[in-house]
């Protein structure tokens, strides 16, 4: 029996494999896909960090909290491992305070920058999209509190990420 697409009643794509090293013993190994590395700032450059892999849930918030930090009508969350976060300027972290109990975000003393949020619990950390010093891959798949939002915006989101090993990911963005 052929399986089909039942999208397009067309036959399914097989399935895309990794490449593989050919191991002596006989057996092939799958290749290590290094994850991608990205680096952000602040406005002033105070406080730099960087995180690895793939953004994850690139999300546009227009709550309350958002906008009355931002200044603006939404601001741009994009999620990476919580565990890949480093910061890098000496170390140096940023303010943390918490509008929520089970919420704290980090913004830059000096310049105000809003730069992370880490929900508890979480394995992510969000990062504000436009502190990354590059935002390939990134575009909104979702906005939170869209009824909030400011009438005038109108926001086109994209379309959800398809996930397909990419093989060029081992390469350093900055």
């Amino acid at each position: 029996m052929t399986s089909t697409s039942s999208a397009a009643n067309q036959p399914a794509k097989p399935a895309r494999r990794l490449p593989r090293l050919n191991d002596p013993s006989g057996s092939d190994l799958p290749v290590p896909v290094p994850m991608p590395i990205r680096t952000g700032h602040c406005a002033c450059g105070r406080i730099s960090y960087r995180v690895n892999g793939i953004p994850d849930d690139p999300h546009l918030c227009s709550c309350e909290r958002d906008t009355r930090v931002s200044g603006g009508p939404a601001v741009l969350w994009v999620g990476f491992p919580k565990d890949s976060l480093t910061w890098t300027n000496s170390g140096e972290e940023p303010k943390w305070w918490n509008p929520y109990p089970d919420l704290r975000c980090g913004f830059c003393p000096d310049c105000g920058s809003q730069l992370v949020s880490e929900a508890e619990g979480s394995d992510m950390v969000m990062v504000t999209g436009f502190s990354l010093s590059h935002q390939d891959r990134t575009e909104p798949v979702g906005h939170s509190y869209r009824e909030k939002a400011a009438p005038w915006m109108d926001v086109a989101l994209a379309p959800a990420p398809i996930p397909v090993p990419d093989l060029n990911l081992g390469l350093d963005l900055d």
